[in-house]
């Protein structure tokens, strides 16, 4: 059995539903639920709450464009045959446990599919920036941003000093016009895949960036995470971070990965695989 990391929080209980009987198969009613946390806490939880938990996935259900369950007034059941459901729950995973021991690279793996996810809103081209850097990429923060001022035909003016590594920069996404001149959409986006996520919402400098690069048209920021963004908190996490991509935007817009991204479709397999079998034991 799969555990429940917080037996308190409407929000994780709700992914823990989604990810159960995504990767059981297996139908969850109220009841069910109920003695399911009854078991993991100790206490009979109160009605409100799995009220509340079955409202939150309702809101879910609508968002989702293939939606991977569908939800009545007493059950919730998984739907077969969802094209992105490797994406979808690599970042369930990610939201619900985080990193691993096994596995330094989640962070980066998140960093990845958010790049393919906005490159899919923007139609567009991206480079994952943060740091660590992928293999064979330069390690100098300077050499890294003239690199994307000539990809971007914008022209470089300085660079911070080295010791900010990526200077709240994960991935740099834009949309080209196809004949080499600038003047083009820019979007800066910084990826969350800790649960202190609420915290980074506005690491990104974004005036200290105008500094380092004379962009024509000044880039927007955008904000990543692998969990969904309770629609209570949405305007304000937007009006800090920018641009919003939680777990279901991500999930929408890549959909089948394996016919975008061979090489990061086969990635994300291996550590869905590897990381239900840590969580399950």
């Amino acid at each position: 059995m799969i555990k429940i990391p917080d037996t308190n929080s409407i929000y994780v209980i709700a992914d823990w539903i989604e990810l159960y009987i995504a990767t059981t198969k297996n139908n969850v009613s109220k009841t069910k639920m109920s003695s399911l946390l009854e078991r993991a806490s100790g206490e009979e939880p109160r009605e409100q709450l799995i009220s509340d938990i079955w409202c939150e996935l309702g809101i879910r259900q609508n968002l989702y464009e293939n939606s991977p369950f569908v939800i009545d007034r007493l059950v919730v059941e998984p739907k077969a045959n969802i094209d992105s459901e490797v994406t979808y729950l690599a970042c369930l995973l990610i939201a619900l446990y985080g990193p691993s021991n096994s596995n330094k690279n989640i962070a980066k793996l998140f960093e990845r599919l958010s790049c393919l996810a906005i490159e899919q809103y923007l139609n567009g081209e991206g480079i994952v920036f943060g740091w660590p850097v992928e293999s064979g990429e330069e390690t100098s923060i300077r050499e890294r941003i003239i690199k994307v001022a000539s990809r971007l035909n914008e022209r470089y003016v300085e660079s911070p000093r080295e010791t900010y590594k990526d200077r709240g920069v994960d991935v740099v996404a834009w949309k080209p016009f196809g004949e080499s001149r600038n003047s083009q959409v820019i979007v800066l986006l910084q990826c969350a895949s800790g649960k202190n996520w609420q915290n980074k919402t506005t690491d990104l400098p974004l005036n200290a960036w105008e500094q380092y690069i004379h962009w024509s048209n000044n880039p927007i920021r955008a904000f990543a995470v692998p969990c969904v963004i309770p629609s209570r908190n949405w305007h304000e996490v937007s009006k800090e971070g920018g641009i919003l991509f939680d777990r279901i935007r991500i999930t929408n817009l890549i959909g089948a990965i394996e016919s975008k991204d061979k090489c990061l479709a086969g990635e994300v397999a291996s550590f869905v695989k590897n990381r239900l079998e840590e969580t399950s034991n």
